[in-house]
């Protein structure tokens, strides 16, 4: 396989920093930065689509997207849920009677029966 150059492999962050540099440049040069932001614009979209011009006239094919792989391995039985639900025998929704760990009840929520 044929080694790729360092400009080629990391294209859009090169493209990012050429429009902050001409940016930043065009702005020290006098222009306002909205317009210097619109002309570093103009600049990297012209270098972007020159260079799908040129890739397409070579013939060059769209880089293979990477198969992603399963992270874990999925269980091979359905998971079935238990029967009963699982609280304790004394398990009660509502606090006892006079605890002041809880908040009381709202008037407008009726408690489970």
């Amino acid at each position: 396989m044929q080694q790729k150059s360092l400009l080629s492999e990391h294209f859009y962050p090169t493209l990012g920093i050429l429009f902050a540099v001409a940016t930043f440049l065009l702005a020290g040069l006098g222009f306002s930065f909205y317009e210097s932001a619109i002309i570093g614009l103009w600049i990297v979209g012209i270098i972007f689509f020159l260079r799908q011009v040129v890739r397409f006239m070579k013939g060059e094919q769209a880089p293979k997207k990477e198969e992603k792989k399963p992270l874990a391995s999925m269980p091979s039985k359905k998971y079935t849920p238990p029967a009963l639900p699982r609280v304790s025998k004394d398990f009660r929704p509502m606090p006892p009677a006079g605890d002041k760990r809880y908040p009381p009840p709202s008037p407008f929520i009726k408690p489970p029966k």
